[in-house]
């Protein structure tokens, strides 16, 4: 009996058959939550700079153009 949990939604799905495991172990959308392996999919969190924010509007008339 393998439990895998859903990387999108977050559900949970059981299978008993060792068919239906060896199947779900090299579907990339879930990751197996019970007992043998355990994979975390966290990505770190990447901090950068803040960029600076362009003025909105008309640029400026130059004179005598």
């Amino acid at each position: 009996m393998a439990t895998f949990r859903c990387l999108v939604s977050g559900q949970t799905v059981t299978f008993v058959h060792q068919h239906d495991i060896d199947s779900m172990k090299g579907h990339a959308g879930y990751v197996r939550i019970d007992g043998e392996e355990k994979e975390s999919f966290e990505k770190p969190v990447v901090l950068s700079p803040p960029t600076p924010v362009k003025k909105l509007g008309r640029p400026r008339k130059l004179e005598n153009v």
